[in-house]
């Protein structure tokens, strides 16, 4: 599975599938660990130890994140933030990125040219509005995907087929902007940076939510973290624009919503609160935003735990 993998998913991400890089990373990790501890016979609960720490490596050594990974593991995987094999993971995690860092360089995956802050008092309640409307977003992108899935198993067509239709409609949606294709940090930087219109920030955040349901529900290859983040950027850039027209002497540039819009998106669809936050801190580099990530990605896990005792990870399972 972990060799396939590879392959379907870098043609799916390399050919502009509309997905994320650690799904299939995460996958290729767990089987990897999985396997090596088959292989020495370890009783059960090793292996489930080892199937976590290849998924915290594969995080770390993609996004460059080893505390994010660690709890990646622990609160997505194992399902616990306290494991008495902690050790273990953090190990894997941390060796995982002195290698991608031997390779790959230290970078982040986000350039923030400024350190956001929370600029007023004033918008704590906005930063809590914006959880509000990050769990609205991460469920409707949770039953989009699995409508779509749903669609896609009715067609009576041969499943090597799907991904191909799937292809063509998300090649359709790309039409109107290039950052539709991948997994679209291009798109999420320059909304960072503030450099994209009102208009254009809403259309790629409804259109990406079509173009990753599309790519994913056919059978495309990939993962929901970059989708999930690039729709964050989008939603929080829209709302930080409309909260600047309205109070332009209280609120923060329209970054800065951008960035906790990211974490507070797939906070709802994960419901993986601590992972959210770590991991966005890690990837922008940016610490001074810890109370408005910390408000809008506990509201946001909150309501999304309310509206769905499911996450996106664990309904295709509870599904069967």
């Amino acid at each position: 599975v972990a060799a396939v993998k590879v392959l379907a998913s870098s043609i799916c991400l390399g050919s502009g599938g509309s997905a994320g890089r650690e799904g299939p990373i995460v996958q290729i990790g767990s089987s990897i660990g999985s396997t090596a501890a088959q292989v020495f016979r370890l009783p059960e609960d090793l292996i489930k130890t080892l199937v976590a720490c290849g998924a915290a490596a594969g995080i770390s050594a993609t996004f460059n994140a080893p505390i994010g990974g660690i709890f990646f593991a622990l609160e997505v995987i194992l399902g616990r933030v306290v494991s008495p094999r902690l050790g273990f993971v953090a190990l894997s995690s941390v060796v995982a990125d002195l290698i991608a860092h031997i390779f790959l360089g230290d970078f982040r995956t986000f350039q923030v040219p400024v350190q956001y802050t929370l600029n007023s008092y004033g918008e704590v309640p906005l930063y809590i509005l914006l959880g509000v409307l990050c769990a609205l977003v991460a469920t409707l992108f949770i039953r989009s995907l699995y409508k779509i899935e749903d669609g896609f198993d009715a067609l009576k067509l041969p499943e090597y087929l799907k991904p191909a239709l799937g292809g063509i409609v998300v090649g359709l949606i790309g039409f109107y902007n290039p950052y539709l294709f991948g997994v679209g940090y291009d798109g999420v930087q320059q909304v960072l940076l503030g450099n994209v219109g009102f208009v254009t920030l809403a259309a790629l955040l409804f259109l990406k939510i079509l173009a990753t349901s599309f790519t994913l529900g056919s059978g495309g290859s990939g993962g929901i973290f970059a989708p999930s983040l690039f729709m964050g950027a989008m939603l929080g850039g829209l709302f930080g624009r409309i909260a600047y027209r309205f109070l332009p002497g209280i609120v923060a540039p329209s970054g800065a919503y951008a960035l906790v819009g990211m974490a507070g998106v797939f906070a709802g669809a994960a419901q993986a609160p601590i992972t959210s936050f770590l991991i966005l801190f890690e990837m922008t580099g940016n610490y001074a935003m810890i109370l408005p990530l910390l408000l809008a990605v506990v509201t946001s896990t909150l309501l999304a735990r309310r509206l769905s005792r499911q996450t996106i990870y664990s309904l295709k399972l509870a599904r069967r």
